[in-house]
């Protein structure tokens, strides 16, 4: 550690002070949405872990996190908001792709710390204010004013310098620069992914999927060093959303000729494609002063995506989550409905001294479909909740959310096939298919009809077909044949005078 001077430690104590402070001071604008803030909380972290205790799909783990993620970007927001009436553009890719050193290259500033410690690296946004300042968000939702050089400090050199990672107090950093030339896009800067949890976790590859999911538009960065797009990062971009516009970049360049970067640009376009992953474009890039012109049309880009701000996803992504919850009771809740019919069954051919324990498992059934009732119904209550409270929220902070009730006409995204052919069996009444009774008519053993057609072997048309165009008989209807009809008119009045 480098010798630190007293005040220097004075500073950074007065730092530490402020990245824990737990009450707002007056005047700070969280005072106006700290009670619903605190409540979108309580309905999230206790509410919903009381309803999971008593039925919850096989995948709540991950479901719960993808909450707690949104509400984190949802307080973000709340705390900053500016960022509401932005496109939000995410950088991501794994660690040292070059995200930080693309984002100061294409506005032409180092505003970006690069190469900082995965660990202790902050998601970052970066967008256009009337002043420059950099904010950060605590984790008790406040937001406190950094220095440039604090700002650096807590992405690379505060562990060298002072022993100290003030950065794990803090959650969110928010960079505004009077010259930031997209007035309506905010970058994010996301910490690369490993697939691994560190410290905290919050470079766990499920949190960034998390961040990157609730941007508008992506640019994936790749090393050139590389040579080819990661099998990791397919299987990331993989997960992601598909409906959001990707746009891969291949960093550093400048540190391959021309013949191997084309080689391996179209390489990377081509994998791509092989695996069915869309993206606008693969176009390399470099940091370096020499090689602007690359960045021509990754400008093009944001520039394109600068035309109109979108608005904001927090309701389709809440939503999506409650639909999936919903969608697992309902797997179980049919699960639960085979049991019962094959216990049905049981109990007409059971033997009197089975009989009771096929009636007991009966009776389980029946309870557990019963409590997944109760559950849907609470789930129900609990989403109207949810959705009331960002309204209110959203009203005082100006993020554009729309009314409670008109969340349920909001579409989600990929629909289920499967379910939407339930969902029309249930409309029109028809009884569920015993799914044993119609599979087993295949093992019965029965003569094959209609093989030919099968096996696409039909026989040729027969001769005896084509027999009644080649009897030698006279023509008739011939004049109508050759567009000659005999004069109507002649025949009428010929007709008339007989």
């Amino acid at each position: 550690m480098a010798k630190v001077t007293e005040d220097q430690k004075l500073a950074r104590y007065g730092l530490l002070c402020r990245a824990l402070q737990a009450q707002p001071t007056a005047g700070d604008p969280i005072l106006a949405i700290e009670e619903p803030i605190a409540e979108l909380s309580r309905l999230i972290q206790h509410d919903l872990l009381a309803l999971a205790r008593q039925a919850s799909p096989d995948d709540f783990a991950e479901l719960y996190l993808e909450f707690e993620q949104e509400l984190k970007r949802f307080r973000e927001f709340a705390a900053y908001s500016n960022l509401a009436s932005k496109t939000v553009v995410a950088f991501g890719g794994s660690f040292s792709a070059g995200k930080s050193s693309l984002i100061n290259a294409v506005m032409g500033k180092a505003l970006m710390v690069v190469e900082v410690d995965p660990t202790t690296a902050l998601p970052a946004y970066v967008l256009t204010g009337e002043t420059d300042a950099i904010y950060a968000l605590n984790h008790h939702g406040l937001r406190i004013q950094l220095t440039e050089d604090e700002f650096a400090s807590l992405t690379h050199d505060e562990q060298i310098l002072y022993d100290s990672q003030v950065s794990r107090s803090l959650s969110t950093a928010f960079v505004v620069r009077k010259e930031f030339p997209w007035h309506n896009l905010a970058f994010i800067d996301t910490p690369g992914y490993s697939g691994q949890t560190h410290g905290g976790g919050r470079t766990d590859a499920s949190i960034a999927a998390a961040q990157l999911n609730s941007a508008h538009a992506l640019v994936w960065v790749v090393n050139a060093k590389q040579g080819v797009i990661p099998e990791t990062d397919i299987d990331f971009l993989a997960k992601l959303d598909p409906s959001i516009p990707r746009l891969i970049v291949v960093s550093r360049a400048d540190q391959l000729n021309e013949s191997d970067l084309q080689a391996i640009v179209e390489r990377i376009r081509i994998t791509l494609a092989e695996r069915n992953l869309p993206v606008l474009d693969v176009l390399p890039a470099s940091a370096h002063p020499r090689h602007k012109t690359l960045l021509a049309p990754i400008i093009e880009h944001l520039d394109n995506w600068n035309q109109s701000a979108q608005q904001q996803t927090f309701a389709k992504r809440f939503k999506s989550l409650f639909v999936r919850y919903q969608r697992g009771l309902e797997a179980e809740r049919n699960a639960i409905q085979w049991r019962e019919n094959r216990l049905q069954r049981l109990q007409l051919l059971a033997e009197a001294d089975l009989l009771e324990s096929v009636e007991e498992l009966a009776q389980e059934s029946a309870e557990k479909k019963q409590r997944l009732e109760v559950v849907s119904a609470e789930l129900a209550d609990l989403r109207s909740s949810l959705f009331t409270t960002l309204k209110r929220v959203g009203d005082q902070v100006g993020i554009a959310l729309p009314e409670p009730h008109e969340m349920e006409l909001l579409e989600v995204g990929r629909s289920n096939f499967l379910e939407l052919l339930v969902v029309l069996r249930q409309e029109k009444g028809t009884a569920e298919l015993d799914l044993h009774q119609a599979l087993s008519r295949l093992k019965q053993d029965q003569s094959a009809q209609h093989q030919a057609l099968l096996l696409r072997r039909m026989p040729r048309t027969r001769a005896e077909h084509w027999l009644a165009i080649q009897i030698d008989s006279p023509a008739s209807l011939r004049p109508f044949l050759l567009r000659r009809p005999l004069n109507t008119t002649a025949s009428a009045l010929h007709s008339l005078e007989a």
